[in-house]
C-alpha cells in the first residue's frame, strides 16, 4: 500500500469518526448492541425503514452484531400486512438507493421490499430469507402528514446517482450558482442510508445518525434511541 493511499484512507477515518463519543480511554466508543427488538413481523407501515446491519469496520460505523457488507436500508412507501414474511416483503413498496449494475433511472427507485425478478432494475434480495433473524424494521412514530412528505422528498430523488461519495446535508447548505437545485437537502448522488436519514432530517429536523459521523450508516440508523421500544410504542423489530 503506498503512502499516498495510507494517507487518505487515514483522512478518511478521521473524517468519518469526528463527533463520535470518546470512552474513558480516549477509544471511540461504537460498541453498543443491539438494543431490544421485537421479534416478529406482520406489518409494515408507510414511513417504516426496513435495515439490513453492516459490517462493524466501516470507518465511523456504529457496531451491531452479525453485521455483513455495506448492509442496506429503504423507507417503506406503501405497507401491507401479513404473517408470512415472504408475502410481507413481496408486497411492501420501499424507495430506495440501490448499487447494483444498472443505468442511472434505476439507481435510486420504488419497488417491493423481495423480488427475486432476474432484471437487476426490478430484482430486490436485500432483505431476503438469506438474512432471516438479521434484518430489521423501526418505526418512527411521526404525523401522517410528516409521513407523506418524507416519502415525497424520497421519491423526488428517483433518477438520481447511487455513489458513497455523497455526502450529508444540513438546513443553511448552499448550493453552486450552476445548479437547478432549490433544496438544501437535495442531492444529486445518494447512498442507501443517507437517503433515508436526509428525508428524515428534511422533514422533521431530527438527526436519526446515532453518533454523527461524516458518514450515515445502516448500523447507526438502527440503533438510534429514537427507534428504542416504549411501553405503548413498538418502534423496533428483528424479522
Amino acid at each position: 500500500m503506498s503512502k499516498e493511499v495510507v494517507l487518505v484512507f487515514l483522512i478518511f477515518c478521521c473524517l468519518s469518526c469526528r463527533n463520535n463519543k470518546l470512552d474513558d480511554t480516549g477509544s471511540l466508543a461504537l460498541n453498543a448492541n443491539v438494543p431490544f427488538a421485537i421479534d416478529g413481523l406482520n406489518e409494515t407501515r408507510k414511513g417504516d425503514i426496513i435495515i439490513r446491519p453492516n459490517v462493524n469496520f466501516l470507518p465511523g460505523s456504529a457496531s451491531v452484531p452479525n453485521g455483513a457488507n455495506f448492509g442496506h436500508a429503504a423507507i417503506v412507501t406503501k405497507g401491507f400486512k401479513h404473517n408470512n414474511i415472504d408475502t410481507l416483503l413481496m408486497n411492501t413498496l420501499i424507495i430506495e438507493s440501490m448499487a447494483a449494475n444498472v443505468p442511472q433511472a434505476f439507481q435510486v427507485r420504488e419497488g417491493y421490499a423481495l423480488n427475486t425478478a432476474e432484471n437487476l432494475i426490478e430484482r430486490c434480495v436485500s432483505f431476503s430469507q438469506k438474512f432471516e433473524g438479521n434484518r430489521y424494521l423501526v418505526r418512527p412514530y411521526l404525523s401522517e402528514s410528516q409521513v407523506d412528505s418524507v416519502i415525497a422528498f424520497a421519491l423526488n430523488q428517483k433518477g438520481d446517482i447511487s455513489n458513497w461519495n455523497a455526502s450529508k446535508r444540513f438546513e443553511g447548505y448552499v448550493e453552486n450558482a450552476n445548479s437547478n437545485r432549490v433544496c438544501w437537502a437535495d442531492n444529486e448522488h445518494w447512498y442507501c442510508s443517507l437517503l433515508v436519514w436526509q428525508s428524515f432530517l428534511y422533514v422533521t429536523g431530527v438527526d436519526f445518525d446515532v453518533n454523527g459521523g461524516f458518514y450515515v450508516y445502516p448500523n447507526d440508523l438502527l440503533l438510534s434511541s429514537l427507534f428504542d421500544n416504549a411501553n405503548d410504542q413498538q418502534r423496533r423489530f428483528r424479522f
